[in-house]
């Protein structure tokens, strides 16, 4: 794990121990509570969909940013290490089946990207999971994601890949701005039944209307787009959002679905070091990574 995680040292006392100091690798899993990152080193989705390429680093730029955080109690961590194969199809495949593996465990995945066509695979990872499970699915993101993929999926297609193929599947956009969305977009979302939030929406609608939606799900996959939030607090990202999601009202929102105890997966999507300023993207991401992994529920 040495290439991967290697923070700030203090000491090896439990009192002092940091993040970095205690990741194992995915085969060396015990039992007890944990959470496992898998990364999705890709960014083909993102070049197929003429967004600015360099996802690719953003795994690691995001294990960087968590790896000297404090340890949270009684909380394993693993990390199942980057993607073999970096073409779109073939990287949603080998993920999937990590995402599948690590559910098998009982060990929560936390995914790390990479282009957004990480939805597509984490679904399919989840699904084989839970063949009978009603899924829902909550996007933080800026654009639908639902374009047509007759001439190849991207990372602008996986929402619609997935409704296409699963009725027992549902769909619901935070922090959605509509100059980031055509009106094929817009009204292709609206035939499919998407729950769409606005990033103007007032916190407490937000989460009065999510309630309303998760309560109709037996599970919940979120996922991050970390376009959603506003430049200045996410810019290294495919497509910068001018006065997106302000980060805390994210991050209470992310809570509040945590809450629920039916999460089984998140993921973050779209960090692209080639772009960011001081590492400000990963160090975004990586910090509400911390607070999902401080209010899981076992």
């Amino acid at each position: 794990m040495k290439d991967l995680w290697n923070g700030r040292f203090d000491s090896d006392e439990d009192i002092d121990l940091r993040i970095w100091q205690i990741v194992k690798s995915f085969e060396n899993i015990e039992e007890g509570f944990g959470v496992c990152f898998i990364g999705y080193d890709t960014d083909d989705g993102i070049r197929r969909n003429q967004g600015r390429i360099g996802a690719e680093k953003g795994p690691n730029a995001i294990r960087k940013a968590i790896q000297s955080f404090p340890i949270i109690e009684n909380l394993k961590i693993y990390d199942y290490q980057n993607l073999k194969n970096k073409i779109l199809e073939e990287a949603q495949k080998e993920y999937s089946t990590k995402i599948y593996n690590v559910i098998k465990k009982e060990i929560f995945p936390v995914g790390l990207g990479g282009g957004h066509d990480i939805v597509f695979a984490s679904y399919n990872g989840i699904r084989k999971a839970y063949p009978d499970k009603k899924i829902g699915i909550v996007n933080f993101d800026t654009h639908l994601d639902m374009r047509p993929y007759e001439n190849g999926a991207s990372s602008g297609t996986s929402f619609k890949q997935i409704l296409d193929i699963d009725e027992n599947v549902k769909y619901s956009i935070v922090g959605f701005k509509k100059q980031g969305n055509t009106k094929r977009l817009i009204d292709t979302a609206k035939n499919y039944n998407v729950l769409i939030l606005d990033e103007e929406n007032d916190e407490k609608f937000i989460n009065d209307e999510l309630k309303k939606y998760l309560a109709d799900t037996d599970i919940v996959y979120v996922t991050f787009c970390m376009d959603v939030f506003n430049a200045s607090d996410a810019l290294g990202v495919s497509a910068p959002t001018i006065m997106g999601l302000e980060p805390k009202k994210g991050k209470r929102i992310l809570r509040e679905i945590m809450e629920s105890g039916k999460v089984v997966c998140v993921d973050f999507a779209e960090v692209n070091p080639e772009y960011d300023i001081d590492n400000r993207t990963a160090k975004l991401a990586g910090s509400l990574i911390y607070d999902v992994m401080n209010n899981l529920k076992k």
